[in-house]
């Protein structure tokens, strides 16, 4: 099986939104198969997604025309981050599809988001994920990502803030 894929990365559209809403519904339960409960037990609704779409901000990864991948790439975020001056973009719900896992999808996003923060003249790439969750903080911080910081959320989550820089 190999491991990379072709991919194309646009902006997500409306004909698209079942798709993604699958992608977010596998990743959920891959995390919480893991221990992680930050997105909750269930992927979203069809109109949870199309709400998000609303910014503009929703990307999807295509393999030959189908979506693989979502993530959504934004330009604050005071709910982790707190007000910051404009010197990043944030990068939120990063999900692959199961039976694409191990074909680095996610480091080519990764990647491709840091070229878009970089294209707008932005120095860092920032994300966060749950704090015990181990192996994806191990896994950003082998994609370059330093942890910054860390938020507790209402919930009581712990937020591991992490970011990289986004150089071309």
């Amino acid at each position: 099986m190999p491991n990379h894929i072709e991919l194309q990365i646009v902006k997500a559209t409306r004909s698209q939104v079942a798709a993604i809403v699958s992608v977010l519904t596998d990743a959920t339960r891959y995390k919480v198969e893991r221990g992680d409960s930050a997105w909750g037990s269930h992927g979203p609704t069809e109109a949870a997604v199309l709400e998000q779409m609303k910014s503009g901000e929703m990307y999807v990864a295509l393999n030959d025309r189908d979506v693989i991948a979502t993530a959504r790439l934004q330009w604050e975020d005071e709910h982790y981050w707190g007000k910051q001056p404009p010197v990043a973009g944030y990068l939120h719900g990063l999900a692959v599809r199961k039976d694409s896992h191990g074909k680095n999808v996610a480091t080519h996003l990764l990647t491709w988001a840091a070229q878009e923060v970089a294209v707008r003249g932005r120095q860092y790439l920032r994300l966060d994920c749950t704090s015990t969750n181990f192996g994806l903080c191990r896994y950003y911080e082998r994609q370059g990502f330093s942890q910054a910081g860390q938020r507790v959320l209402q919930s009581g989550c712990i937020a591991a803030l992490y970011q990289r820089h986004a150089a071309l």
